[in-house]
């Protein structure tokens, strides 16, 4: 399918996950009890609102495993939630935090800024200087520098893929110094050309060139990071062709990479399984560190 062919109408519906859902409340619901449950949980310890940056916007939320065994060796995730870059916040996200320290990571989920306030540039910016700063403080927290992986859903992905492509600029020209071991990417929007014909836009105000500028599917991505490329099955059309198509372009630069359809699952509730420990997609991803 080219995107160009489609009318307004089917690129409104295409580029609206909640078209294959219905009302989306009760996941988004179901976040955020799950958060709430995350942070008060008595075998994690939480560290909140963390400034990775001097903008009010620049916080971040550490959860570490309460028993360790060997600090300095524990990987960490970085979680970059989606929203379409408007939406939700790291409150919203904490709920994977617990599966993710069973599994022997540190966790932590990042704000970036929403728009109309923050810019699409700003938030790659910062996407950037939060993987950084994990990395300048790994041994005031106790995980490795050199075993930081990265996840982000839906314009999470986005943005992470933004960060990983060198030649993608964003607001301040800042350059990622710590590289992280692999990027998980869920449910992601690579190319923004399509998103700039559509509502989504309104806040974004992104012209055509400015859209193709931070398209990751046009720049190549650091050769040396790893790639999880994950989306569900009933997904929409354009959104399964944009993770395919940036798996196909991403499978000649980086090794390795994989690219994995989740069955019966949507782009709301695929979410359930990064937080779920007995489900095959969580521990697909969280056995990375044993390769």
């Amino acid at each position: 399918m080219n995107w160009t062919t489609l009318s307004t109408e089917e690129l409104e519906r295409e580029y609206s996950p909640s078209s294959m859902v219905g009302d989306i409340e009760p996941f988004i619901s179901w976040y955020a009890t799950e958060s709430l449950r995350a942070r008060n949980n008595d075998e994690v310890r939480l560290i909140a609102d963390l400034s990775y940056g001097s903008n009010v916007e620049e916080k971040l939320d550490l959860f570490l495993p309460i028993r360790l065994t060997n600090c300095n060796e524990l990987p960490l995730l970085m979680f970059v939630h989606g929203g379409y870059w408007q939406q939700l916040s790291k409150n919203d996200h904490s709920f994977p935090a617990t599966a993710w320290t069973t599994a022997g990571y540190a966790f932590a989920s990042i704000n970036y800024g929403l728009a109309p306030t923050s810019t699409i540039p700003q938030m790659i910016s910062r996407s950037r200087r939060a993987i950084n700063w994990l990395g300048e403080h790994h041994s005031q927290y106790g995980y490795s520098k050199t075993n930081v992986h990265v996840m982000g859903h839906s314009a999470g992905a986005h943005l992470l893929a933004c960060a990983i492509s060198p030649g993608v600029q964003d607001f301040d020209d800042s350059t990622l110094v710590t590289r992280p071991k692999r990027a998980i990417l869920i449910g992601g929007i690579y190319d923004l050309e399509p998103i700039s014909q559509t509502y989504v836009n309104d806040p974004l105000k992104l012209s055509i060139l400015n859209a193709r500028a931070l398209s990751p599917q046009f720049y190549d991505i650091d050769p040396l990071v790893a790639l999880d490329i994950v989306y569900a099955e009933y997904e929409t059309n354009e959104f399964i062709r944009q993770s395919k198509a940036y798996a196909e372009k991403c499978s000649t630069i980086v090794s390795p990479i994989k690219l994995t359809e989740v069955e019966n699952r949507h782009h709301f509730d695929i979410m359930y399984d990064i937080a779920n420990t007995d489900s095959g997609l969580f521990q697909q991803l969280s056995a990375f560190q044993d390769k």
